[in-house]
């Protein structure tokens, strides 16, 4: 089921395939498929499935913690920064989009080959390890189209600017809502401000089995 976006969901999905992942790799070897997380410990776990279905799995690993600190180096900002875009992300889903595909339980995946490239001349990924698949049809498959260019900005948002709670609810309401053209004020390195726009990468995060199409 597509999630967000009316349009139907694409007949083949792209993914560039990291060699360096062993678990990915061995995945794709062996049972010539990616299978999301959720759907392999639901064949587990009766007790899973019916949390899947409500929306009330809980996936962060971490939880924030009351701290002394009031102002935080730059070093803590880099060392917690992925973990905060990541938490951030996922209390917005949980808590407004429940059914959605977590980020961190989805396959990533694109609907073209042209984004593809886009992609690999952008940020240097290896085209050659982009391999084709087919979403196997299942019910309790979901499927949402998100700006994963939203995510890149947050990513220096995050690092150099004070971003208040309602910035950030903002963010990830637009991000899980598939929004397109979005941009943010920040301070710049000289202290000016400046509007940043994102340019539009759509991406599938997906819960549910991917067959490689050989």
């Amino acid at each position: 089921m597509l999630l967000n976006k009316e349009n139907p969901i694409p007949e083949y999905f792209y993914i560039f395939v990291n060699s360096n992942n062993i678990m990915a790799t061995h995945n794709l070897k062996t049972g010539k498929c990616f299978i999301s997380p959720n759907f392999a410990n639901m064949s587990m776990d009766s007790d899973y499935s019916e949390k899947y279905a409500k929306g009330t799995l809980k996936y962060l690993p971490f939880s924030p913690c009351e701290n002394d600190i009031k102002a935080f180096s730059p070093y803590l900002l880099t060392a917690i920064n992925d973990y905060r875009i990541e938490y951030d992300a996922e209390l917005t889903r949980f808590q407004n989009y429940p059914l959605y595909p977590s980020r961190l339980s989805a396959i990533y995946a694109f609907d073209n080959l042209e984004t593809c490239k886009i992609v690999s001349k952008k940020y240097g990924w290896d085209l050659s390890t982009v391999k084709k698949f087919k979403l196997e049809e299942n019910p309790l498959s979901r499927v949402i189209k998100v700006n994963m260019e939203i995510v890149s900005l947050c990513k220096l948002a995050y690092r150099t600017s004070s971003i208040d709670k309602k910035t950030i609810e903002s963010i990830w309401h637009s991000y899980w809502k598939g929004d397109k053209d979005f941009q943010m004020e920040l301070l710049t390195p000289t202290l000016n401000r400046k509007i940043y726009k994102v340019d539009n990468i759509f991406e599938f995060l997906i819960e549910g089995k991917l067959n490689l199409v050989i």
